[in-house]
């Protein structure tokens, strides 16, 4: 059971002095978490922004990031919440304090926590948009027996191989993380973190397959009935495709 963890040495909590409180309380509930991420041999911490605004909407960031993205982070916090560059200035500080007094709550994977998911409602309507997609234009998404399947051409492949039946089922299609991102019109800085959503919500939804022990999505298929290359795709059961 995850708990707050307030581990205060005696030489800290002397040369902090008294309580810092929260510069920004009146606007955002700021949260230091502690664990491990996939880019650090070593534990490290991460900071939640949760706007008190309407919505509740909350972004986690790296500590060590905060100052190097100090005007993307500022930005992205705008996006949902009020937060003047003086106030993430102190707001920082803040975050050091709370860090150098052990005041956290440990996790045990910060980038689950970073990433978050997108809620059901809205993974149902992504989901139908790939769906679109891959309807709209089948030429893009050919089948594994019929060889046409070409890397950085195609849009994604149809598993219709019976390795590939027996393993995912029927009606079931591969797509690349280009074409995706193509298909959900993502842009900009923080696109990554967002595609990370989706896919999530899709996972956590039962939209998309994943029957790999790996902590990726993706899941490893060979294209092309004529080679054994692997490529990783995003796995997706279509019911219509069966009605084409």
């Amino acid at each position: 059971m995850l708990q707050l963890v307030k581990e205060r040495s005696s030489a800290a909590a002397s040369a902090q002095g008294k309580e810092m409180a929260n510069p920004v309380a009146d606007l955002w509930e700021i949260e230091l978490l502690y664990g491990k991420h996939p880019s650090y041999t070593e534990s490290t911490y991460a900071v939640r922004f949760t706007t008190k605004l309407e919505g509740g909407a909350s972004k986690c960031f790296l500590v060590i990031d905060l100052r190097d993205r100090f005007d993307e982070y500022l930005r992205d916090l705008n996006v949902f919440g009020s937060m003047e560059k003086n106030e993430l200035h102190k707001t920082i500080d803040y975050v050091k304090h709370l860090k150098i007094n052990g005041i956290f709550r440990r996790v045990p994977n910060l980038l689950a926590e970073m990433e978050g998911s997108a809620s059901m409602d809205e993974s149902l309507e992504l989901f139908e948009m790939i769906s679109d997609a891959v309807l709209s234009d089948p030429d893009a998404f050919p089948t594994i027996s019929s060889d046409a399947y070409k890397h950085g051409v195609s849009s994604g492949v149809r598993l219709d191989t019976e390795q590939y039946a027996e393993k995912y089922g029927s009606n079931v299609v591969g797509i690349t993380t280009e074409a995706l991102m193509e298909i959900l019109n993502l842009e900009g800085s923080t696109k990554s973190v967002r595609f990370m959503e989706i896919t999530r919500g899709w996972r956590e939804g039962g939209y998309l397959l994943k029957l790999s022990r790996q902590p990726r999505l993706q899941e490893p298929v060979k294209p092309n009935i004529s080679s054994k290359e692997v490529k990783r795709f995003y796995i997706f059961r279509i019911d219509a495709l069966g009605q084409e």
